[in-house]
């Protein structure tokens, strides 16, 4: 259990609350709307934000009781949320990624036996202590680059113990890293096993997943829809599913070839669909009306080489937009936000407040997290400090004005 803290946080350059941000619910923003106070400190009692008010006025009365955290100049905004990771797998790609340097593309080296189900294998082999070793190096390095809350998916056992084995080191991890929020994902259906079609490894996966569930309970579950993975009639019938359990349904959507996946999921009531490399316009539409946020990855169309997400398109139809790394050993070996953040501004062409609402208000709706996200009355007290730059200020702009920090 997470001690709740009581905490003055004070002497910040300046403040990022979000407060315009969350008025218009992450839609719509102008550079404007990235608001930053001056001179005021962040009172938390029990864990929440309790005040944010100008440190002239806070006196002896607010302060007692309360731990000083001194931001000597930096600035503050709130926790970065990396809101779609593959965290749990053991070995790598380097090979593969050499293949795709020499031009075979992403699907070939997966008709041929190699891609997820390559890490399958390593993951299968893997101890759980193996993993969990990775686990906490990986934690670690999201940490280092201002992120406190993190999705966590599994998707590289495909079998009811490796995918249990997975859920379980996640269940280590937030024990080891209580000061962090870890969202838990399971992924069965990110890939089909050698040896079985895909209608007989659905029923079976959508069978243990209950089993799953009751063993190591997870927040969210996942499928991948494209072509040679899972069809939009799998999709339904996982969101029954995720409906009947209570947990929340992301979708891997449209990311090799455009099949619709983004605006089905939108209609089934997903919290997100990811990628969207090849969204089309009417599922663009689609989503810009519904609550569905659409988080994109950056770092993914860069290491395949593919067009970025058409993230313009998105926000201007009035879509809620969320950035994130895809972590994983296939497609994007980073963990680096502050990267992604830096691809979305000037590679897909958003404005900085629309990026700062992309790790931080949309990507905890993408989440299913309330009141995170925002330095506001009510909300979790979770926050980044930003570091002063070679200018001596420190500044939102900083972090993504650095191309890789």
């Amino acid at each position: 259990m997470k001690k709740l803290r009581n905490e003055i946080w004070t002497g910040f350059s300046r403040v990022y609350t979000g407060k315009n941000i969350v008025k218009k619910r992450g839609r719509c923003l102008s550079y404007s709307d990235l608001d930053d106070i001056e001179n005021v400190s962040v009172i938390v009692r029990e864990g929440k934000i309790k005040a944010v008010l100008p440190t002239a006025k806070v006196g002896a009365s607010l302060r007692k009781g309360l731990k000083k955290i001194d931001g000597q100049g930096a600035a503050l905004m709130p926790g970065l949320i990396d809101s779609h990771t593959h965290l749990v797998f053991a070995g790598d790609r380097a090979g593969e990624f050499g293949q795709r340097c020499a031009g075979v593309t992403y699907a070939e080296i997966a008709q041929q036996g190699g891609g997820i189900l390559t890490t399958v294998n390593a993951t299968r082999l893997a101890s759980q202590k193996m993993l969990l070793d990775l686990a906490v190096q990986r934690v670690k390095r999201a940490q280092s680059f201002g992120v406190t809350t993190l999705e966590c998916k599994t998707g590289y056992g495909l079998d009811f113990e490796t995918e249990l084995k997975c859920l379980r080191v996640v269940d280590q991890v937030r024990k080891i890293f209580p000061e962090m929020t870890f969202v838990k994902t399971a992924m069965p259906h990110h890939a089909i096993p050698q040896g079985v079609s895909r209608e007989t490894y659905f029923t079976e996966s959508l069978q243990f997943l209950s089993r799953l569930h009751k063993e190591s309970p997870f927040e969210a579950v996942d499928i991948f829809v494209d072509q040679c993975y899972f069809t939009h009639q799998d999709l339904k019938k996982l969101a029954a599913w995720a409906k009947r359990a209570r947990v929340l349904l992301k979708v891997h959507a449209d990311e090799l070839v455009c099949t619709g996946s983004a605006g089905l999921g939108a209609k089934l009531g997903a919290v997100s669909v990811d990628h969207l490399l090849k969204i089309s316009d009417p599922d663009i539409r689609q989503l810009a009306k519904s609550n569905t946020i659409a988080t994109l990855l950056p770092g993914t169309a860069l290491f395949l080489r593919e067009p970025f997400a058409p993230a313009r398109a998105l926000l201007d139809a009035g879509a809620r937009v969320a950035l994130a790394t895809d972590f994983n050993p296939g497609s994007c070996y980073s963990l680096n936000l502050p990267f992604m953040m830096h691809l979305g501004a000037l590679h897909m062409r958003m404005n900085p407040a629309e990026v700062f609402a992309a790790v931080t208000i949309n990507a905890a709706a993408a989440l299913g997290q309330k009141n995170r996200g925002a330095i506001l009355p009510g909300f979790i007290a979770d926050f980044t400090a930003l570091p002063v730059g070679d200018s001596g200020q420190a500044s939102f702009e900083q972090v993504l004005y650095h191309m890789a920090w």
